[in-house]
């Protein structure tokens, strides 16, 4: 701009006013002129207006170069931001080092975002040596300046005894401290104190206060919370329209739990109206996130015609992932579908687990299914009837009659058999005891990747002499599966 001759010059609080005002053009050009006339504060700010984009286009470059210059002028809030911009490589190139040069400068001066960084580059050893003690040094002085990410680091740091003595109760302070300064995660792990009453009394009325605090704030975690404290009526009262209001918020951003538990809700009528389509809505996006109890709450669904079309292809699908999951009642839902014939089964092992599981269970059509399967030969099924005949589920227990099952199975190359019967000839249960067997089993079995076989396997070298497991290596080695019965 050029100055009329007796025109006032520009200055700070000229700028000042017209930033105050959204009149970032004027503010703008007033700081360019101080700035280039080497006014260090203008520097500073000049460099913060293209950083922001405001008055100007967006140049992390320049903005850069016009914080080096303040920066060099000792000015504090420019070493402090010039530190962030090498710390990720913001119109320079990324240099922890140099990140932590400028941090430090600037810590040393009082600058309490400063003293952030650098007690956080400390605890990290990012540009400079890790240094536990020297990072709570510079934590402290940032939080002791409110800074609340200072303050939850320092309770993380308590908590944990990260590089300090354990102290719950510094931890706690630190936490609420930072709680009490609107820092949402410190707002909901605060809550989880109380809730657990963990380092403070249980007090379920606080954890509320501080879930919903972090809940305004949009922590998920704490939405989900918050809904299922006024579902149970847990510290603050029930409430279902405040429970699916919560829920609702944090179903809407992706949390499979509160997707899942407003399925519940409205598949109950618990709280709101029964309504079988939105509870068939929530339990498929949880299902999707892949939920085990909200998929195998999608497949009773399908199978019954709730709130969909009925499909049983589709509930054997949403069973499987479930079973996958570990869900024991999907498990044995869709070992029955497969026992009774609804949707055709094979011979792979999840399709035998599943109907073992259900025959476990107590149910006939499931057993009859393995006796069947067992009988044409099928490897898979010959093991886990074995086991049913090991467990007495549903049956007499007949050891004799488990380990020909096991030892059919495991000679065709069924693992599960080769570790069951492995674990037998250890324990000399039903067979006569012998390590060189049992090793040579596991082993096998472990070499499908089974941990539970491979600690077997070390156990039992452990009890046997370098000539026994030499044996059994060998044994192992040169075993070869039996054909499938029935073939040539």
């Amino acid at each position: 701009a050029v100055q009329s001759e007796g025109a006032a010059a520009p200055d700070m609080a000229q700028s000042e006013e017209a930033y105050k005002t959204g009149d970032f053009a004027t503010a703008f050009a007033i700081l360019k002129q101080l700035a280039e006339q080497g006014d260090a504060l203008a520097q500073y700010r000049l460099g913060h207006m293209y950083a922001e984009g405001k008055g100007t286009e967006t140049n992390y470059r320049i903005a850069a170069e016009w914080l080096h210059k303040a920066a060099d002028q000792k000015n504090v809030e420019a070493q402090a931001l010039l530190g962030k911009f090498y710390l990720h490589g913001a119109g320079v190139e990324k240099n922890p080092e140099t990140a932590a040069k400028w941090f430090l400068k600037a810590a040393e001066k009082g600058n309490a975002v400063a003293q952030l960084h650098i007690g956080l580059l400390y605890r990290q050893g990012l540009g400079v040596k890790a240094d536990p003690i020297t990072a709570l040094s510079w934590l402290q002085a940032a939080a002791r300046q409110d800074v609340v990410l200072a303050q939850y680091q320092l309770s993380v740091i308590y908590g944990g005894g990260l590089g300090v003595e354990k102290d719950d109760a510094e931890a706690i302070k630190w936490m609420t401290r930072a709680a009490e300064g609107g820092y949402p995660k410190a707002q909901y792990f605060l809550a989880r104190n109380y809730e657990a009453g963990t380092a403070v009394p249980k007090d379920m009325v606080e954890a509320a206060r501080w879930f919903e605090a972090a809940a305004e704030s949009g922590v998920v975690d704490a939405q989900r919370a918050l809904g299922g404290l006024y579902l149970k009526g847990e510290g603050i009262g029930r409430d279902a329209e405040k429970a699916v209001k919560w829920l609702t918020a944090a179903a809407e951003n992706g949390d499979v739990g509160a997707q899942s538990t407003l399925g519940y809700m409205y598949a109950s009528g618990d709280g709101v109206a029964a309504d079988d389509a939105k509870a068939a809505t929530w339990y498929a996006q949880a299902a999707e996130g892949g939920l085990p109890r909200a998929q195998a709450a999608l497949a009773v669904f399908y199978e019954k015609g709730r709130g969909l079309d009925q499909d049983v292809q589709q509930a054997a699908h949403w069973y499987r992932a479930a079973a996958k999951g570990g869900n024991e009642p999907a498990q044995i839902r869709l070992g029955m579908l497969y026992a009774s014939g609804q949707v055709a089964a094979d011979d792979s092992d999840t399709t035998t687990v599943a109907v073992y599981t259900a025959a476990q269970n107590g149910e006939d059509v499931a057993r009859a299914w393995l006796e069947k399967a067992a009988a044409d030969g099928h490897a898979a099924a010959q093991g886990r009837l074995g086991q049913l005949y090991s467990e007495g589920a549903g049956v007499a227990v007949d050891t004799a009659k488990a380990v020909e099952l096991l030892s059919s199975a495991a000679s065709k190359g069924d693992a599960f058999s080769q570790l069951q019967l492995g674990l037998r000839y250890a324990r000399g249960d039903g067979v006569a005891q012998d390590y060189v067997q049992a090793h040579k089993w596991v082993n096998l079995a472990a070499a499908t990747g089974d941990e539970e076989a491979i600690k077997s396997r070390a156990l039992f070298a452990k009890l046997m002499t370098p000539e026994q497991v030499s044996e059994a290596q060998e044994l192992a080695r040169n075993w070869q599966p039996d054909a499938p019965d029935g073939a040539q």
